[in-house]
């Protein structure tokens, strides 16, 4: 039988499937807050600016624990309160060790090694949005129920958008171009940041705490 994804009180789903609900929420969250962003001035750090950059990762993990068991009102806010700063401390360790990884190829990622380096990062983002696949199939096997179908969305609309961005970067380079162009930088980074730097960190650092069974 498969395992139920509508976990029962005190069941912790496996670290790939809490790692593909966060980095399928952060890509659906960074989508309005993209478009608020680019209404606004140009990395100028206000309130606003920062709340804007920072809420759709925090609402993925809310998003996540809301929805991933049957626990009680009361042990899904304790949960929020409790792993949402250790995810965020973990996240931000992630992705800090992870930079240093990459400083010795950094000479490799000029525009001169793009042809090379382009469907490597394609074959990349591919490897780290496939634990979605598996989720909603896992989901699909179950009964379906309104927690379920609206991860198993979730994750489908953010397969779309990874698929998009794979399809452009490799088989429409003029169109990335022009997109380029077109966007403000600080939101392309902000995107492409969340496809394989955040979603990817605050996710394996979300399946990690939550395997646990810390609250």
């Amino acid at each position: 039988m498969p395992e139920s994804v509508a976990r029962d009180a005190g069941e912790t789903p496996p670290v790939g499937d809490t790692y593909a609900l966060v980095y399928a929420f952060i890509l659906v969250f960074l989508v309005p807050g993209s478009i608020l962003i680019g209404q606004l001035p140009f990395r100028t750090y206000t309130f606003a600016y920062v709340s804007l950059v920072t809420m759709p990762f925090v609402l993925a993990l809310v998003a996540t624990f809301l929805t991933d068991s049957r626990d009680s009102a009361r042990t899904v806010a304790v949960r929020i309160g409790v792993l949402v700063p250790l995810i965020v401390l973990t996240g931000v360790a992630v992705l800090f060790t992870s930079s240093l990884l990459l400083l010795p190829i950094n000479r490799f990622l000029g525009p001169e090694f793009r042809g090379v380096t382009t469907p490597l990062a394609a074959l990349l983002l591919v490897g780290l949005a496939s634990p979605l696949v598996l989720a909603i199939v896992r989901r699909l096997r179950e009964r379906l129920t309104v927690p379920s179908v609206f991860q198993a969305l979730s994750m489908a609309a953010a397969l779309v958008l990874v698929g998009l961005v794979v399809y452009v970067s490799v088989w429409r380079v003029g169109m990335l171009g022009e997109i380029s162009d077109t966007v403000r930088k600080d939101v392309v980074i902000y995107i492409i940041g969340g496809l394989v730097w955040y979603g990817p960190a605050f996710g394996l650092a979300a399946g990690l705490w939550r395997r646990t069974g810390l609250v």
